[in-house]
């Protein structure tokens, strides 16, 4: 389902300063870095670092040494690709002879997947360019090897340089990663040659605050048990019988002692969870003390929003010594590959622009796409920074705008946030735009939205009425609590902490989303079209949101009436979509 802009903005064009001025022998070394009879052909991984495009730091860039250790996931092309983005489609068509028969794993490996000839054509690359510890993903998407800098440049035809950047070492190509012409029709991008930038959390979170009283309503902190009845889920029956996934990074014991200490106090019974390693087998997997908080309030939340039971909480963990971002691309891609997780959490997102330059979103959006033909959904925090994720992750920068990515793919539901605010007898009252302003290091939290500067508008985005008409992919779709003054309260190393941001509004989602799942048993798919048709055509599905802003200083977009930039469609009224979908076929 993914195409791309006709006409692309450079993938730095939202980076201020002036152009690097590379050495000689680190400009000239890619045309060196093969024999002359190779034809080399570019993959869709740009130079990360390339004149005239991009500053990322003063200090002067020296070449890797020839040995220095690299690891990288080469994406491979889809066989019948236009075939299965039409079953992607197809699939969530009521219209369609195809509509709810969904890809199997199997009928991929037949149909779609790459063939196990040009997977080997791939190995035998990799290995006569000295990589080592191969592996081949399950669905034949994804080929990781650890090999060196040297490898690098004889296998993709791009030195790799260093450098200093916010007091780390940092590393990054300076050529597009290329490969010899006979796999031309094989490779889609090749990642983990950069680590500049990586993936975030979506989170807020702060102390716990005191209930204020506002003309809105009352804002105030909530166990997760709570936002069921905010969000008016009724009889709905909670999730028990659907499969749940969550992508972190790196392991998640404590995460999983703070779930059982969190459905202990709330008389909840022990959810089943399961760890899946989904990178190589000496990764790390270990517990990052800074990311609890985060998969505390995903699991927590997802929990508490689908009824207090799902059927199973599979924990998909990222290898946290990945370069880059390829442990999350194969995190993804392991979620998609085992076709188990009916909704699966994305509570992490960085750059789009940088995604776009590295490859990411090209290897990405396969994975994502293949997910919506087997009937999955991939609900993704839209972001922290209102309209400047690209600007250090928030900082001001007047009208250059940037969203982040995967929240902007098309085929994910991009969730953005509110503020929301109660009544006297606890019930929903309201909701603004979250916007928390400047902290004292003078960045914005607020709720990202805007659109793509890579990703084509869906068809089910075509008719917004909203200004200015977006260029690309719009995000988010819809909004639920975020505001860290109205944050859940989850236990993290068994104490109760208050979280917010958009990391909180996605696993809401997925929970209610999962309950619909279980009510309809499993039969739903992906409910990005459904949503915007679902609401146009019935407005009382969700909650307006009518005020409030995503930028600050006269800057970022305003909350109206209707589908806006900072909120979507608002929030949604559980119990009314259950009974809209009972009437309808809820896709397309």
């Amino acid at each position: 389902m993914k195409s791309t802009l006709n006409t692309k903005r450079s993938a730095f064009a939202s980076f201020k300063g002036a152009a690097l001025i590379l050495p000689l022998a680190v400009a000239s070394a890619a045309q060196a870095a093969a024999p002359a009879q190779t034809t080399w052909v570019s993959t869709e991984t740009k130079a990360f670092i390339a004149p005239a495009t991009r500053t990322l730091a003063a200090t002067p860039l020296v070449e890797l040494a020839a040995g220095s250790p690299a690891h990288v996931v080469v994406s491979l092309k889809l066989r019948n690709a236009n075939q299965l983005h039409q079953l992607a489609r197809d699939v969530n068509d009521r219209k369609s002879t195809r509509f709810r028969k969904f890809l199997t794993h199997q009928q991929f490996l037949a149909d779609y997947a790459p063939t196990e000839a040009q997977v080997q054509a791939v190995v035998t690359h990799l290995r006569k360019n000295g990589f080592i510890n191969i592996r081949v993903a399950p669905n034949r998407l994804l080929v990781s090897a650890d090999g060196t800098a040297s490898s690098v440049k004889s296998g993709f035809n791009t030195p790799l340089v260093h450098f200093q950047r916010d007091n780390r070492e940092v590393f990054a190509n300076t050529a597009p990663a290329q490969v010899p012409e006979a796999l031309s029709d094989t490779v889609l991008s090749v990642l983990g040659l950069q680590n500049v930038t990586r993936a975030h959390t979506m989170l807020h979170a702060g102390p716990r605050t005191q209930a204020k009283t506002l003309a809105t309503g009352t804002a105030t902190g909530h166990s997760p048990t709570e936002f069921p009845a905010l969000y008016d889920v009724g009889n709905t029956p909670s999730a028990a019988n659907t499969t749940v996934g969550i992508i972190t990074q790196g392991g998640v014991s404590q995460a999983t002692q703070d779930l059982n200490q969190f459905t202990s106090a709330n008389n909840l019974p022990t959810v089943n969870v399961q760890t899946v390693q989904t990178g190589g087998p000496n990764g790390d997997y270990s517990d990052d003390q800074e990311g609890q908080g985060e998969w505390d309030l995903d699991s927590q939340s997802i929990v508490g929003a689908a009824g207090g039971a799902v059927n199973q909480l599979l924990f998909y963990m990222a290898d946290n010594s990945a370069s880059g971002n390829t442990g999350l691309t194969q995190a993804f891609n392991q979620a998609v590959s085992d076709n188990l997780a009916k909704v699966i959490n994305v509570s992490l997102g960085w750059c789009e622009a940088d995604a776009y330059s590295d490859g990411t979103m090209a290897a990405e959006d396969q994975i994502f796409t293949t997910a919506v033909a087997q009937g999955q959904t991939f609900s993704v925090s839209s972001g922290d920074e209102g309209v400047y994720e690209c600007n250090n992750r928030g900082y001001p920068d007047g009208s250059t705008y940037s969203i982040s990515w995967p929240a902007s793919s098309p085929n994910v539901i991009a969730v953005g946030g509110t503020t929301l605010y109660t009544t006297a007898s606890d019930g929903y009252a309201s909701e603004t735009v979250w916007n928390e302003g400047l902290d004292q290091n003078g960045k914005l939290w607020a709720s990202t939205g805007g659109f793509s500067s890579y990703e084509a508008a869906p068809t089910w985005q075509s008719t917004l009425s909203v200004s200015p008409k977006p260029a690309g992919r719009a995000v988010p779709d819809i909004s639920f609590d975020a505001a860290q003054s109205t944050g859940a309260l989850v236990y993290n190393y068994g104490q109760i902490q208050q979280i917010g941001g958009t990391s909180l509004s996605s696993p809401i989602f997925v929970g209610f989303y999962a309950r619909l799942e279980s009510a309809n048993s499993n039969s739903l798919g992906f409910p990005a079209a459904s949503i915007y048709s679902a609401v146009q055509s019935t407005p009382a599905l969700v909650h307006d949101v009518t005020s409030g802003n995503n930028g600050y200083g006269g800057y970022g977009y305003n909350a109206g009436k209707g589908w806006d930039y900072p909120t979507g469609w608002g929030s949604f009224d559980i119990s009314k979509l259950v009974t809209y979908v009972q009437g309808h076929k809820f896709a397309q």
